[in-house]
């Protein structure tokens, strides 16, 4: 029988191994959010300058005809979460700056309000949050000593996180240099992080790239062309739900922050459990919806990101048959999210959808 000042003895060695795995030299809380942002992630941006077709529309000229909404947009489901980013249990193996060279589209991002006074303290509490280890991590620390700042990060600040400033540059870097782009990112807030996030944004390079329409649009609105978005230089739709965020169709009186659509005003999704079907969370309604997104990632029974699954979804074969189960005459999904990004075949089987949405032969 194992005593228990041996289990304290492990639990004690657990907590020193992951604080200093996730704040190490090689995290990027210490090493690439101190560095410029000339970093990997800069280098990647680089990589695409001036290599896109010139009559193109996110990689195709039959985009270029179709409604933003009708376009097929590869996205990465929790972008800031990657392995080279330092995070524990990643979505993904590279940063979201190497999925935007790669030619992935969409971005979803969840914001939070993590506590930066003092690194050994927070890795303390995600270790005693994550592993049960009782008593706590704030370690006698004030509440008035904490400083918050609004961050990228999945669950557990301590489990990674990413600089929105730095996230927006390189986007914006990355519009700039790809001018027939068009990139959708999807927000989900959390900590009641809101206002600090519009803050981010508001003070960002990226404001004249945002899509944002004199009124807001309603569920029989026409969505811009790609075309249209390019021509305007708007190529940035940007989404929330979550904390703060509600429906801001007309009919209700609310007002969303300016450039800010709120996702389920116009977004149907398939369910979170399901990778397999095209049924809509709100099925009975998909077809009034102008976006309808498919979540096609499966996590592991302890709920963490698997890239043995990621292998199988990404298929080419799996999301063909996975769209052919849509029935006939329905709407068909234009957003596909996946995990772990740079498996599989999933920009393949896009561009091919994409140009048979434009009416490419095959």
């Amino acid at each position: 029988m194992v005593s228990s000042s041996s289990l304290i003895c492990l639990a004690l060695l657990a907590v020193a191994g992951i604080c200093t795995w996730r704040f190490g030299p090689w995290s990027d809380s210490n090493a690439s959010n101190a560095s410029s942002s000339t970093s990997t992630a800069g280098q990647d941006l680089t990589a695409l300058e001036g290599t896109t077709c010139p009559t193109c529309c996110n990689g195709l000229e039959s985009n270029c005809q179709l409604p933003v909404n009708e376009v097929m947009f590869p996205m990465v489901h929790n972008a800031h979460s990657s392995a080279r980013d330092g995070f524990f249990a990643p979505n993904n193996n590279r940063p979201l700056e190497a999925a935007l060279v790669a030619g992935y589209r969409g971005l979803m991002l969840d914001s939070c309000m993590c506590d930066t006074s003092t690194l050994t303290e927070a890795g303390l509490e995600f270790a005693a949050e994550f592993l049960g280890i009782a008593g706590g991590a704030n370690g006698g620390t004030d509440e008035s000593e904490k400083v918050y700042r609004v961050g990228f990060c999945h669950t557990y600040c301590n489990a990674g996180i990413r600089s929105p400033e730095k996230v927006f540059a390189n986007i914006h870097r990355f519009l700039e240099s790809n001018p027939n782009e068009v990139i959708l990112v999807d927000f989900e807030i959390n900590d009641n992080s809101l206002p600090r996030l519009y803050a981010e944004i508001d003070a960002s390079p990226l404001i004249p790239y945002i899509y944002n329409p004199s009124t807001y649009p309603t569920l029989n609105s026409t969505w811009p062309t790609l075309q249209q978005l390019i021509d305007s230089n708007t190529r940035l739709l940007l989404f929330a739900h979550g904390d703060g965020m509600q429906s801001c169709l007309p009919a209700t009186g609310n007002n969303c922050p300016e450039g800010i659509f709120y996702t389920y005003d116009f977004w149907a999704q398939t369910s979170l459990e399901d990778s397999t079907s095209c049924l809509a969370t709100n099925e009975e309604y998909k077809n009034t919806y102008s976006f309808f997104l498919m979540n096609h990632w499966k996590n592991t029974d302890l709920d963490l990101p698997s890239k043995v699954n990621a292998e199988v979804l990404n298929a080419k074969e799996v999301l063909e048959e996975r769209l052919a189960q849509c029935a006939e005459g329905e709407k068909k999904p234009n957003i596909i999210a996946v995990d772990f990004w740079d498996l599989g075949s999933v920009l393949e089987f896009v561009r091919e959808e994409s140009g048979r949405r434009g009416g490419v032969e095959d």
